[in-house]
Formats: C-alpha cells, sequence, structure tokens
C-alpha cells in the first residue's frame, strides 16, 4: 500500500516558507496594501523551521524551497543567510530560491548568497507603492540595478507596456530580474486587490497536489494567493506544522475539495474563479 509520505515524496515539487513576516513595501497589487506586516516582524520558530527541513530530508527532497510569501525575505539578512545555512546544510540537493522586491540587494550580499549555496534570486521590480505600471520607467530602474551589480545580464522580453525581463549569472547563480504590469497579468490574491475582477478562470491549477505554502504562523495554506492573516480566507488554511508530519497534512481531507476543483479545465469557482496565477497572459500569445 502506498503511504502518505510516498506520496508526498512523489508529488512535492516546491514548498515555499514564510521565515518572518516583514515586508518593506505596501503595494497596491497586494493584501500588504491593508495588513500590516510593516510595524511588527513576526518569526518562524526556529523549531518549526528546522522541523519542516529534516522531514523533507527523511524524503530526500530535490525540489524547490523558496522564501517568498507575502514577506521581504531579503530584508533581515542575518536571519536569511542562517536560514539558508541551515537548508543547504540540511538538504543538499534542494534548489534553494527567492522572490525579492530587490531593495535590499547588493553585490556583496549576492556573493554571501553564492557561499552559502543559494541557487535563484528572482527580482521583482516595482515602481512606488501606489504606482500603476510605466514600461519606461521599470526599464530605467532595472537598467541602473544591473549596473550597480555589475554583472553582465541579457535581455529576454521587453513588451512595450506589458513585461521586461533580464537574465543574469553569478558563480553559477541565477538571478532574474523583471517588471510587469500586474493589470495585464496579476492576480487578484483571492479577491482581495482591485485586478482582474471580470475574470474567469478556466485553466486547472496543480498548486494543492505538487505545492505546500507554509505561513510565519506555521499554518499550511493550499495555494500561493491565500494567506492565513487575511479575513475571510481562512477556508485556505489546511493546517499547522504542528498538526502533524508535512505528508499527513498534504494528504488530509481539507485539500479534497480544491484537488477535485482543479482535476480539469473548465470554470472556476469561489476563490479561484478570477486568479490568473500561472496563466498565459495574452500579450505573450500574440
Amino acid at each position: 500500500m502506498t503511504t502518505n509520505k510516498q506520496i508526498f515524496k512523489q508529488n512535492l515539487k516546491m514548498i515555499e516558507i514564510e521565515i518572518f513576516s516583514y515586508c518593506n513595501r505596501v503595494c497596491w497589487f497586494c493584501p500588504n496594501s491593508f495588513i500590516d506586516r510593516r510595524t511588527e516582524n513576526k518569526f518562524m520558530s526556529e523549531e518549526d523551521y528546522l522541523d519542516i527541513l529534516h522531514q523533507l530530508a527523511e524524503i530526500d527532497y530535490s525540489g524547490e524551497v523558496t522564501y517568498s510569501r507575502y514577506n521581504e525575505p531579503l530584508s533581515n539578512r542575518p536571519v536569511f543567510i542562517e536560514k539558508v545555512k541551515q537548508a543547504r546544510t540540511i538538504l543538499p540537493n534542494a534548489v534553494l530560491k527567492t522572490n525579492t522586491n530587490g531593495d535590499y540587494i547588493t553585490r556583496d550580499y549576492i556573493e554571501e548568497l553564492v557561499e552559502v549555496g543559494f541557487n535563484q534570486l528572482w527580482v521583482q521590480q516595482y515602481l512606488g507603492n501606489d504606482e500603476k505600471y510605466d514600461h519606461a520607467e521599470a526599464k530605467s530602474r532595472i537598467e541602473k540595478k544591473i549596473e550597480k551589480l555589475g554583472i553582465p545580464a541579457k535581455k529576454l522580453i521587453d513588451i512595450e507596456g506589458c513585461k521586461i525581463e533580464y537574465d543574469l549569472s553569478y558563480k553559477g547563480m541565477i538571478i532574474h530580474i523583471r517588471a510587469r504590469n500586474f493589470e495585464l497579468d496579476g492576480s487578484s490574491r483571492g479577491g482581495t486587490v482591485p485586478i482582474a475582477d471580470d475574470y474567469q478562470r478556466t485553466q486547472r491549477c496543480t498548486q494543492p497536489t505538487n505545492n505546500m505554502y507554509i505561513d510565519h504562523n506555521g499554518s499550511t495554506m493550499v495555494c500561493c494567493a491565500l494567506r492565513s492573516d487575511v479575513p475571510g480566507q481562512e477556508s485556505g488554511i489546511m493546517a499547522n506544522i504542528k498538526d502533524g508530519k508535512l505528508w499527513d497534512i498534504h494528504m488530509n481531507s481539507n485539500y479534497t475539495p480544491w484537488r477535485e476543483h482543479h482535476k480539469e479545465d473548465g470554470p472556476k469557482e469561489g476563490f479561484c474563479k478570477t486568479c490568473r496565477d500561472s496563466v498565459k497572459p495574452s500579450y505573450m500569445e500574440q
């Protein structure tokens, strides 16, 4: 008989761990625009974090470990470096990566991340907290950032009014810098921000099956769009990591209706109705 642990090992592709809550920004397209993540920084306990890593080690995990829920992981350099060190020691084959707003990134920070075995930085270039997308301004800020870092870059995408992306590589670590128009391909984050209010999702989603999202308080969330500190999104909480092993949590009955909802393509309802996550934007199909 196949065990929960075996199924978890087979299916898990990515686990996202929010090691602390703080974010320095209150971007209009993010729930942090109305949930205070700046006044107090709440940390995941050391015990919980290490327990997560050791459980992943039990299944010889080699997938992605990411650190970007709704925080800015690079904002606390000593803590982030220490967490990466621990992960690299316990999970030698995992891909360690994160999204970041890039506000704290420097050449020496990148150097230190390389030294501790970090694999990928995905830098999201934002404008002001209330500013809508401006292609020329976004491009200018990215190019200034690249110049400051002093690392050769290759432009991948440059679509006026939509998106611009660059790839960099430094001593084996991938650095991807991009800016995008959230009004065109952003997500409503469970209906909490004014994006794609009239969108009807029909594409199935693999997040409830292949990913696990853990908030700083230990809450395991069904997908990237929902979070445990947003009122009304409590149904997106699958469990708390203190409730049992990761593989038993991932196979508990709370996940079942979400997985059934996304077994096939077709009109989605509830939090999923206006979600455009992983949906190819129309401007990329032209």
